[in-house]
């Protein structure tokens, strides 16, 4: 049996929508699809409604939280903040937001985030936010989104580039390379393979490498190749990165139950067992898929002492 530490689904967010509970094996990264994994990590994303305004979406950040949180505690799951707290005989889960627009100007809610477990920040989704541009603009950070990016390296949330604007993405990164601090892009494919707007190009990832960040693969076929997708995508984008350098910085964000298509053979989360038997086939050892499955997203959040 094979390990994952995956770094994003959006999971909580679409068992709170359906009202299912999150064993629940329609959902995609349901705990029930994990049998098939020895141990099995979780950044479980609650994602900003885009059709919610802000105060809206903070609103049902707040409910899906708590429906959240009732369910991993009634299943005797684990809601993690630091690698001590991972349980090794059932699943672990990981708080993140996606799409920082719930702050609203208010930067206490930052603060509120950390205290609820919250870990990584995923900062735009899409358009131009009270944080900044997303890939789909060339807006900059705004002045408060450069408050919360500092906040979040003072209080110990990981910034997350998925999704941001490419000034966004230098500038994040130019503040944390002047802190020597790690940024991720929990769920980015590689834009010099398939050229999506929403895709992460060359030179960030290597500088995302170069702090010792993590850069996740994702499963969205939109954001892997033109036309059908299979496992021949995913592995091209995994080569490239490998071939950056990304060999202790690489891992998988599938965005599970936040896609509504996957390539062939990748429907859901017991899919990971034959991606990693398929990889292996097409020549990438048993020492490197570890770290891509695993050991590289668990090794980043042991260092928690000095990130998160």
């Amino acid at each position: 049996m094979i390990s994952l530490f995956d770094l994003h689904c959006d999971m909580p967010t679409e068992a709170y929508g359906r009202k299912r509970s999150i064993t629940d094996g329609s959902l995609m990264a349901s705990a029930a699809k994990a049998s098939g994994l020895d141990r099995y990590v979780q950044v479980a994303a609650i994602w900003s409604d885009c059709r919610l305004d802000d105060e809206a979406a903070y609103r049902r950040y707040r409910e899906v939280r708590d429906n959240f949180r009732a369910q991993v505690e009634a299943n005797r799951f684990t809601l993690a903040t630091c690698a001590d707290q991972l349980d090794p005989n059932a699943p672990s889960y990981i708080l993140a937001v996606e799409d920082a627009r719930i702050l609203a100007g208010d930067l206490s809610r930052l603060e509120e985030l950390y205290r609820d477990g919250v870990r990584f920040l995923t900062l735009t989704w899409a358009g131009e936010s009270v944080i900044g541009g997303s890939f789909d603009t060339s807006a900059p950070l705004t002045e408060f989104g450069r408050r919360v990016v500092e906040e979040c390296f003072r209080l110990g949330i990981v910034p997350d580039l998925s999704h941001a604007s490419d000034p966004v993405i230098e500038e994040v990164l130019e503040m944390a390379e002047a802190r020597g601090l790690p940024v991720v892009a929990t769920h980015s494919n590689a834009y010099r393979v398939h050229p999506h707007p929403r895709n992460l190009k060359d030179s960030y990832f290597e500088r995302i490498v170069a702090l010792g960040g993590l850069v996740g693969i994702s499963f969205y076929p939109v954001h892997l190749c033109d036309g059908p997708c299979n496992f021949e995508a995913v592995l091209a984008h995994i080569r490239h990165y490998l071939s950056l350098g990304g060999e202790s910085c690489l891992a998988f964000g599938g965005d599970f139950d936040g896609i509504e298509t996957t390539p062939e053979g990748l429907a859901d989360l017991s899919a990971m067992p034959e991606l990693y038997r398929r990889l292996a086939e097409a020549g990438l050892d048993s020492g490197l898929l570890d770290r891509l499955f695993y050991q590289n997203a668990h090794a980043f959040f042991a260092r928690g002492a000095r990130i998160l």
